[in-house]
């Protein structure tokens, strides 16, 4: 899951973490960008899309690799 939000991004991570599943939180700058505002936080979990969504809710763009 990508988000702009970094407190966005550490609830959700919290929430998935709470529930019992593994879960990193990843800063992640922009290809080729300088600017500090050009951050995306990246929560990122072996959990299936159905049990995220479950936690973080269906506003949430859920992306599987």
């Amino acid at each position: 899951m990508h988000f702009e939000d970094e407190d966005e991004a550490i609830k959700a991570a919290e929430a998935i973490d709470a529930a019992g599943h593994e879960v990193a939180l990843v800063k992640e700058r922009f290809a080729g960008e300088d600017d500090d505002e050009d951050i995306d936080f990246v929560v990122a979990t072996p959990a299936t899309v159905d049990q995220v969504k479950a936690l973080v809710g269906e506003d949430v763009f859920v992306e599987v690799d």
